[in-house]
Formats: structure tokens, sequence, C-alpha cells
């Protein structure tokens, strides 16, 4: 949809409340547009189906009532693989923001106000969950790509890493996404690594933050994606582990005392499980 006329609704439903917004959806609106690179255009059936859809699974997360930190998680994961599965997309396409506002101000305002409450937010924080300006803050862009990113066809359940991080781990992987969040083949080795280690007692947060570093510093010299499943495995682990030692010496363990947990949290000889 044309950005005047995204930012004109923005404004408008910010002011509003979930039980206003639910009267104000359509499938359709005088400002859409269709992307340049084509593909298949979505009917207002289509749409509309895809609107239930996930206004089901909104219900089944408290809608319209303000959800919990649970219901809110739930959602997100489950909505994450709905718009995957369902929108069909080309990764050209869904890195139109226009796509996600339209999404989020025409056909499902009501749930994307009640999934990120206007009135509680900054504005500039609103205007990237409801415009799109930032794909990894997008109310539902921010799901379809990390369902695209960790979609496995061939596994047995093709989602199943979706529920490896968080969403604030995943978004420092996404927010890297020119060097690092970019490449599925590397984003499905970082999580296949580090749904393997044994961070108990270790800040995990702090601890991806620096392994992710480390990545970067790597990411001039390496093109991950010609580098195949097991011997990028391998070379993420000996990362994690270096990544480990280093925060445990920082937190002012012994140099043998670190090494040691550093073995148990990331042993270089570990099998890793597919995702």
């Amino acid at each position: 949809m044309l950005k005047v006329r995204a930012k004109e609704l923005e404004r408008e439903h910010k002011e509003l409340g979930v039980a206003e917004l639910i009267g104000r959806w359509s499938a359709t609106d005088e400002s859409a547009v269709y992307v340049a690179t084509g593909g298949a255009r979505a009917t207002a059936d289509v749409l509309t189906e895809l609107r239930d859809q996930i206004l089901s699974l909104a219900a089944a997360s408290g809608y319209p009532d303000a959800p919990t930190s649970d219901q809110s998680t739930i959602f997100d994961l489950r909505v994450a693989e709905c718009l995957h599965r369902t929108m069909h997309l080309a990764p050209a396409e869904a890195a139109a923001s226009d796509v996600w506002a339209f999404l989020s101000l025409v056909l499902m305002p009501d749930i994307a106000q009640w999934r990120f409450p206007g009135p509680t937010a900054s504005n500039r924080a609103y205007r990237e969950r409801i415009l799109g300006s930032r794909l990894d803050r997008h109310v539902f862009g921010r799901l379809w790509w990390r369902a695209q990113l960790v979609y496995a066809p061939d596994d047995l359940d093709p989602y199943a890493a979706l529920r490896v991080l968080g969403e604030a781990a995943f978004d420092q992987i996404y927010a890297r996404r020119s060097a690092l969040g970019g490449s599925p083949h590397l984003v499905k080795s970082i999580l296949r690594v580090w749904n393997s280690l044994d961070l108990k007692g270790i800040p995990e947060r702090e601890t991806l933050r620096d392994f992710l570093k480390r990545l970067l510093r790597l990411a001039p010299f390496v093109v991950f994606d010609a580098v195949d499943e097991e011997a990028l495995d391998a070379e993420l682990r000996a990362i994690a582990r270096e990544t480990v030692l280093a925060a445990l010496v920082l937190a002012g363990w012994s140099g043998y005392a670190a090494s040691q947990r550093a073995d148990v949290a990331a042993p270089l000889s570990a099998q890793i499980g597919s995702t």
C-alpha cells in the first residue's frame, strides 16, 4: 500500500483500541499496489482466510483481552509458522515493507493493536511495529522472516527451530542480517549449535551477543553458505567454546576452571542433532 496512506492509518489507529479497530478491517484498500517482483496476486477471499487463521490463533492466546507474556510468545510462534505456510512469499516480496503495512493496517489492524498496543509504546516503537520501517520489528513481518530463516523442509517438523531462541535472542541474529541473518544455512547452524550448549549459570544473552560478534569478525573471510553443514557446525561450536571461555575468565574464573567449564558447555566432539 502507498506510504502516505499507511502513515495516515497508523496515526488514526494509534489512538484507537482493539474493540474500535475490529470493525475497520478490510481485505482491500484503494491505495493497495503490487510489488514489482510480480508473483500471484492474493484475492480478497485468500486474504480473508488468512485473517481468519490469525484471528483464531489470537483468540487462543486471549484476544481481545490483553495477552500475558506467555500467550504473546505462543501466539508469535504459531503465527510465524502460519504466515510462512500460508502466504507463499518469495524473499524479495517479503522484503517489501508495504506488504506488512497492509496486513497490520488494513487486513488485521485489531490484531496488530492487540499484540502491540499504541498507547503503551513510544511513537517510534509503534511505527516500527506497524508500518514495517524495520522488518525485524514489524508485528507480522518479523515472524515471517524468523520462519523463513529456520525453515527445514526435509525435517519432520520444518519449523522446530523457531522454539530454540526467544524473540530478543533471535533479533540479535536478524539485526546482523547483512552479514549473518540473511543466510538460512548459517542461521540453522547457529540454532543447532546454540541448542546443544550447556549454559547453566552462564548469562545467555550476553554470551550470544559476544558469540555473534566473533562470527561477524569471520564474515569478511568466510563464505558461510559454501561450507558444508558438518564443517560449519564444528566451526561454530569452536567459536562458542571460545566465547564461553572468555566470559568465564572475565567473570573471575581461573584459566583451568574456565577451560574445564567451557569443555562442558561446548565440547568440540559433541554430536549435534537436527533441529
